[in-house]
């Protein structure tokens, strides 16, 4: 039987952790190699092992409520248990594109843990605005965290982003987050750096070593005040319903210098990345509507966090079905 008391020394939690960081961090605490702790408890983990199984006994280990470990690792939570207070908007760890990545060191020495932390979360969290520390796309361990206090445009667009995903929905906005990514840096490469903007940034930013980021790293945190806007920009609505009542992308290519994502852009040619991206996107739109599945549809276009529940017959307000014509000219 599993030990129905805790661990000679047990640790803090922390919110969204994953459970192989929480189980890690238990583990070296009690001197144990991490493969080890599961065999000491009499636990089994195989991947058809439901999850929720050894939620009680890894709870009496770790010496808190099995209701607080629930709801402190998601990989716990059930993506349809809407009704668990503190569920809703939880990353869902069960997507193929669910994001794991370091939590930002500051807020685990302010929460009394030394060890790094692994947690599950969401395409928007790419900087701590509390610590003014870059956490997102390019860092995988916590020493990477660069700290952005010298980039105040990059930190805004932490919260332009938060707002975007209230304003167009977080389905719409993570759906179009790492295609505009992809697109603007595509556009990057085909520009040079004529102010050498990239090795003067590196100069004022530090990582936790005290070294500067990589040339790559750089790249991503200056320019993702434009990525965001870009993501924004291809999230809503506005240009698909004037794209669909005009036959052409014109308004959508002249918002991209209008916003200062890309100054003077015009495509020359069909192999221009925002102009393939928008046939994929009339073509998997078309196909979604064309079949009108539930499950086609969340395929297509995921959750990215447990929604809140709804009632049988009430509409979600982030299901658009297609309205698009079958044909149009860039």
């Amino acid at each position: 039987m599993p030990p129905l008391q805790p661990l000679p020394r047990t640790v803090p939690l922390f919110h969204n952790e994953t459970l192989d960081s929480f189980l890690r961090r238990l583990a070296a605490a009690n001197h144990l190699p991490a493969d080890q702790l599961l065999p000491l408890l009499e636990i089994r983990r195989t991947k058809k092992t439901p999850v929720n199984t050894f939620l009680e006994p890894l709870a009496a280990a770790a010496g808190v409520r099995p209701g607080t470990l629930e709801l402190a690792l998601p990989e716990f939570l059930d993506a349809d248990a809407v009704d668990k207070p503190g569920a809703i908007g939880r990353p869902r760890s069960t997507l193929h594109t669910a994001i794991q990545r370091p939590a930002c060191r500051r807020c685990t020495h302010v929460a009394g843990i030394t060890m790094p932390v692994t947690c599950w979360t969401t395409h928007d969290r790419n900087a701590c605005l509390r610590h003014r520390l870059w956490i997102g796309d390019g860092i995988t361990n916590a020493d990477e965290q660069v700290d952005i206090s010298g980039l105040p445009d990059t930190l805004r667009a932490q919260r332009h982003h938060r707002n975007l995903v209230a304003r167009h929905g977080r389905r719409w906005v993570r759906n179009a987050y790492p295609d505009a990514r992809k697109i603007y840096f595509t556009w990057l490469q085909q520009t040079a750096d004529p102010f050498d903007l990239l090795d003067t940034t590196r100069r004022i930013l530090t990582d936790g070593t005290g070294k500067p980021p990589s040339h790559d790293l750089t790249l991503t945190m200056v320019f993702h005040p434009q990525v965001v806007t870009l993501a924004g920009l291809l999230a809503s609505r506005a240009w698909e319903h004037r794209a669909v009542a005009t036959g052409h992308v014109t308004w959508l290519v002249g918002q991209i210098t209008v916003r200062n994502i890309l100054l003077g852009y015009v495509p020359k040619e069909r192999t221009d990345p925002l102009i393939q991206w928008v046939e994929q996107h009339f073509s998997t739109h078309r196909f979604v509507a064309f079949h009108r599945s539930p499950r086609i549809y969340d395929a297509f276009f995921p959750r990215e966090t447990i929604p809140p529940p709804r009632q049988p017959d009430e509409a979600d307000a982030e299901t658009r079905w297609s309205p698009f014509h079958p044909y149009y000219r860039c």
